[in-house]
């Protein structure tokens, strides 16, 4: 959906207490919200609730949607401070994020594509969830919500340069893990010879 479209339907939504708009705008955002409130809480139903509260204290206060420039933004950090206020309310200390899941699928390829696919996947995957907490924030909110860095830096309330910084840091590492022959490699080349001698 286009910026524009979101803001005549905040305007709608302002002005006419339109439900319908409101919908919209509740599927168009509830999955990615949901996402980013169990990376922090880790319980879905939880997450669920977080997302739930949030749209509903959106639409108490629907007047002042007017005055919203970027919805994106508004929404994670409702969501990210209301997941943090619950952490603090359960005297949570750790935030785990999800790994990123990775599904690369082309049925047209051939079995060595598919095994080279899957393990590359594998080591990103692994790579990923070894990062430190920040950075791979950084990097899911960057490359899983396909946000900007402006954005991303306001969400979590750090600069553009930190992202920039966190994003070079995840990307390093996933090159280096990518290139780095392991085990893994062989076994995939094993496979493979197997596949075509037999």
């Amino acid at each position: 959906m286009l910026d524009i479209d979101v803001k005549d339907l905040l305007l709608k939504i302002a002005h006419d207490d339109d439900l319908a708009s409101f919908k919209k705008i509740y599927f168009l955002y509830y999955e990615r919200l949901l996402n980013l409130a169990c990376s922090f809480v880790k319980l879905t139903e939880v997450g669920e609730e977080i997302v739930d509260d949030v749209f509903v204290k959106i639409w108490e206060t629907r007047a002042n949607l007017a005055n919203v420039n970027n919805l994106t933004v508004y929404l994670y950090v409702a969501v990210k401070n209301q997941s943090l206020n619950y952490n603090a309310a359960n005297r949570m200390t750790y935030v785990d994020i999800e790994s990123v899941n990775f599904e690369f699928k082309d049925h047209s390829g051939s079995a060595e594509d598919i095994l080279i696919t899957d393990e590359l996947a594998k080591t990103i995957d692994n790579t990923v969830e070894q990062l430190p907490a920040q950075c791979k924030m950084v990097y899911k909110l960057v490359k899983e919500e396909r946000l900007k860095y402006r954005q991303v830096a306001e969400i979590l309330n750090i600069s553009v340069k930190t992202v920039e910084y966190h994003m070079g840091n995840a990307l390093k590492t996933i090159a280096a893990a990518i290139s780095a022959p392991t085990v893994g490699h062989k076994k995939v080349l094993k496979k493979i010879a197997n596949i075509f001698l037999f």
